[in-house]
């Protein structure tokens, strides 16, 4: 059982993929909240997420900024299938698209992008050099992303928070990112790491 759980956090599937979804969307909150404010949204952006889960950070910022576009990746269709029912109204005037997809082989459009999340997702990426690449094509000169990771592991530990944020920075920079800044929180359970980073005009 427990491993179907564990399983099911990577991909949720099914009635467990729901329940899943939920506890993702508890556990999340704060770290999607404080991702947002690194973003420095604006008004009318458009914005990708990758890993949208059961939507929550969406209804959170289309409750937040008048007039963005949100699109969002999820390898999940249990999630697209959660997500959709949070956000019927947006998704049906089209204010937010949602796509089963892997971020490395997603078909996003040239410089289309302000402002690109993740949060608790990027250990799932298949290739993530790939994908910041992708990420990196998808964004505006001027456009910023920002990874948040928090260690979830049974021996999650101080030095695996400062691992990710090692990782993450190397990647961006090895992509084509400027600007990048690694910051530290303290969320419940572990410490977070939140990096950030533009896209050069």
């Amino acid at each position: 059982m427990l491993k179907v759980i564990k399983r099911n956090f990577k991909q949720p599937k099914g009635l467990i993929g729901k329940f899943i979804g939920k506890v993702m969307a508890t556990e999340n909150k704060t770290l999607n909240e404080w991702t947002i404010e690194q973003l420095k949204v604006r008004q009318g952006d458009r914005i990708l997420e990758i890993g949208y889960g059961p939507g929550y950070s969406m209804e959170y910022l289309v409750n937040q900024y008048r007039n963005i576009q949100i699109d969002g990746i999820d390898i999940s269709k249990a999630m697209k299938d959660e997500a959709t029912r949070r956000l019927k109204t947006q998704v049906d005037k089209g204010q937010i698209r949602l796509v089963i997809s892997d971020i490395s082989e997603a078909d996003l459009q040239r410089n289309s992008y302000q402002r690109v999340l993740a949060v608790n997702t990027y250990t799932l990426w298949q290739d993530k050099q790939a994908s910041l690449e992708n990420i990196y094509r998808a964004l505006q000169p001027g456009g910023k992303i920002a990874i948040t990771m928090q260690p979830r592991q049974e021996d999650a530990r101080l030095h695996k928070t400062k691992q990710f944020g090692r990782q993450i920075r190397t990647n961006m920079r090895m992509s084509g990112f400027r600007q990048i800044k690694v910051r530290y929180k303290e969320i419940s359970p572990a410490l977070v790491v939140c990096v950030t980073a533009t896209k050069p005009k």
